[in-house]
């Protein structure tokens, strides 16, 4: 990725924001932010910021505003998605919980918190709602009007709208940390975080998962993303027990971005008139 502003005479105007779309993740371990340029323009994305820290709930939204004001680029008028990664996430039916409010409640009453922390992410038949830091959503209110707000697990489960006639197993493994989405046919059965540290604490995850909602691994595809020396050599260990196993590059010019931002990016793609708004 370049991070060079284009030149004048180039066919992009790097202060026309409404030539530019920026995704942003946030974690508990850092800040990303990307400028990724309109298709046809034909000028390469931006890295904008890649801030890591050490993890810690104490002090990170003033971590996160720190970082955005030291980034000003960040605050311009441009169409944005941003991923929020975090590790407590509650899904839950959209028929027992049709509101957001009631998203909200149910998510306080398991792990506590402010009601007006919690976002909400509609994806028809389920809900996530999710939290990272108190007084990150309303401070993403006021310096990204209009952005869509993503957990990351929605996003995984997104990315695996279409049923399967089996079981489909979505694993994204990240610096200290992996995501698990388990579907039956189309039918989300779990989705969750967990922390790791070696290959074998993923390995063992995964396989009592299974067991627990009595998918075999004869019948289960999975598909691999994040890191890419781990999942590898995870994937040649289990290779000989499962249905499929797929691994899942995710660069940008180039460049392995983490595998939400990827999908949210290419979820604008495909649906670009699609309503952003923070909820």
């Amino acid at each position: 990725m370049s991070d060079q502003i284009p030149q004048a005479g180039m066919r992009s105007d790097f202060l026309d924001t409404g030539q530019w779309h920026l995704a942003v993740d946030i974690s508990k371990n850092g800040f990303g932010a990307w400028l990724l340029p309109d298709e046809s323009l034909g000028a390469p994305s931006r890295v904008i910021i890649r801030m890591q820290w050490h993890p810690s709930e104490e002090g990170l939204l003033q971590r996160i505003e720190d970082t955005v004001y030291d980034n000003p680029v960040v605050l311009d008028d441009y169409s944005a998605d941003i991923i929020v990664e975090c590790d407590r996430q509650l899904w839950l039916p959209a028929s027992l919980y049709p509101t957001d409010d009631d998203c909200a409640d149910a998510y306080i009453s398991v792990y506590g918190g402010d009601l007006l922390d919690v976002m909400v992410n509609d994806l028809g038949d389920e809900k996530c709602a999710f939290m990272l830091a108190p007084g990150l959503k309303s401070f993403m209110q006021r310096s990204f009007p209009g952005a869509r707000i993503w957990s990351q697990q929605a996003l995984l489960k997104q990315a695996s709208l279409q049923p399967h006639e089996c079981f489909k197993c979505l694993l994204d493994i990240r610096q200290t940390s992996f995501d698990l989405i388990l579907l039956r046919r189309g039918e989300l059965l779990s989705a969750s975080t967990h922390m790791w540290k070696s290959e074998a604490d993923i390995g063992y995850i995964l396989l009592n998962i299974l067991q627990t909602y009595e998918a075999p691994t004869a019948e289960t595809e999975i598909a691999f993303s994040g890191k890419r020396d781990i999942r590898q050599s995870l994937g040649k260990t289990l290779q000989p027990y499962f249905k499929s196993i797929s691994q899942k590059n995710h660069d940008l010019d180039g460049k392995e971005i983490p595998t939400a931002v990827y999908l949210a990016i290419n979820r604008k793609k495909r649906y670009a008139h699609h309503t952003r708004k923070i909820r």
